[in-house]
């Protein structure tokens, strides 16, 4: 669901193979002999525990939702500055309070990068063919940037970058930028391990993200130093905690780019629209959808999901299906990063922002973040953010036509949920509540 910045072609791929100009410091000498950086050219990391679901927390303040993680594997080529992980999750009948995609007993995900590109594999059903490879283009940033997290990956990276080095407390801080754009620093302490690495990718919502993954536990893993316990978070909250069981040096890691993921278009942008009423469209065209409602001298959106591309497509079909009128209002029926992905672009075009009440601190913050990896229209407008909040119920009209906006109570999808009826036209709209199958098990009746 989230839009990521692809690096130039090769940037990553370098950095295996650049030697550093520079004579490099003494502390990155002695961590790259301890952790063996210098001789290990791939690695293989087994353990377990738990991912989470980013960007679905129950409330913008809660940690994202945790999902057991039966087994865990990583294989890191770090020559051709490729991984691949393989995670088997398990879920039992109840799902945790938030969002994510649901499930029952186990699921096995294969994600993949190699360069600048990223894919996922999915199993095959019994007796069926494998499905073909899934571009996945935008987490390429993401899933290279933990190549280089990694402890003897971050080390590989700071010599291959001239990382500089200052004392703070507990060791020594490196730093340096991958790719002329990526900043990385770690904490390096006095046993030359890593103990820490931060990093930032672009997200729409909340800018410059910080990705942090701290390393604990180091021990002796067959002749490799490794830590036993890693926990990698994402805009504050844990994304991944794993407890390591092996780590092999120098396996066979051999990951090819297949020819669909090398050879794949950008993903279309494109929006349709439906009419359902008279001044009520229907905003399709992707996995998530908008509603736009005419008023007497105004536009009311719900919903601008995804990225800042999709917000503006969406909000260019509004204007074309109700010309000459402004967007005055954007509803978000909930804070989850899949639906508030383009809520930037609302708040540059000027839009009065409608929300429950327990997501105006999130917005206020939103409205204020840093994008400098990805600059959107916001960054160069800084047009400040107006919100409206929501309790159970909210009301918005014109005089002739009415809106209602209904808090959803008892749902552990989101705490903030808030659904969207037009009683003059008996139209009622909500993401995720509830999903029709395609080809629907109960005739419609008049």
């Amino acid at each position: 669901m989230w839009r990521f910045t692809i690096l130039a072609p090769t940037s990553l791929l370098m950095l295996a193979t650049l030697s550093s100009a520079q004579e490099p410091p003494p502390v990155l000498k002695a961590a790259a002999t301890a952790l063996g950086a210098e001789t290990i050219k791939t690695l293989q990391v087994t353990g377990s525990g738990a991912n989470f679901s980013v960007g679905q927390n129950y409330t913008p303040s809660e940690p994202w939702p945790r999902v057991t993680v039966k087994s865990y594997t990583a294989s890191i080529n770090f020559d051709t500055a490729s991984m691949r992980q393989e995670l088997v999750r398990e879920m039992g009948t109840t799902m945790p309070r938030g969002g994510g995609a649901p499930f029952t007993g186990e699921q096995r995900q294969i994600q993949l990068v190699s360069g600048d590109f990223a894919w996922n594999l999915a199993a095959a059903a019994p007796g069926a063919a494998a499905p073909p490879p899934a571009p996945a283009p935008g987490n390429a940033v993401e899933r290279m940037l933990q190549v280089w997290s990694t402890p003897q990956g971050f080390i590989k990276a700071a010599l291959a970058n001239d990382g500089t080095t200052k004392k703070v407390r507990g060791g020594t801080e490196v730093a340096f930028t991958v790719g002329g754009k990526y900043k990385m620093s770690g904490v390096i302490n006095a046993q030359n391990d890593v103990e820490r690495v931060q990093t930032w990718i672009d997200q729409p919502i909340v800018g410059d993200m910080l990705v942090e993954t701290v390393y604990s536990g180091y021990k002796d893993f067959g002749g490799v130093r490794f830590p036993s316990h890693i926990v990698s978070s994402q805009d504050g909250f844990p994304a991944l905690d794993i407890t390591v069981a092996s780590v092999t040096a120098n396996p066979a890691v051999d990951i090819t780019v297949p020819d669909n993921v090398r050879n794949a278009p950008p993903p279309p942008v494109q929006v349709t629209s439906a009419k359902l009423a008279d001044g009520v469209f229907y905003l399709t065209g992707g996995s998530h959808h908008s509603l736009a409602v005419e008023m007497k001298d105004h536009i009311v959106l719900l919903d601008v999901p995804q990225t800042e591309q999709r917000a503006m497509a969406v909000v260019a079909k509004a204007k074309e299906v109700i010309p000459n009128k402004p967007i005055r209002y954007l509803v978000t029926s909930h804070h989850h990063w899949d639906h508030l992905g383009g809520i930037r672009t609302a708040i540059d075009e000027g839009a009065t922002i409608v929300t429950h009440q327990s997501n105006k601190a999130f917005l206020e913050r939103v409205a204020k973040t840093a994008h400098t990896l990805n600059p959107d229209r916001l960054s160069a407008s800084k047009k400040p953010v107006k919100i409206q909040t929501v309790g159970a119920k909210g009301v918005l009209t014109d005089g002739t036509r009415t809106i209602e906006l209904h808090l959803l109570t008892n749902y552990e999808h989101t705490g903030d949920m808030l659904v969207f009826y037009l009683p003059k036209e008996k139209i009622l709209a909500e993401p995720d509540a509830y999903t029709p199958p395609a080809t629907p098990t109960t005739p419609l009746v008049a």
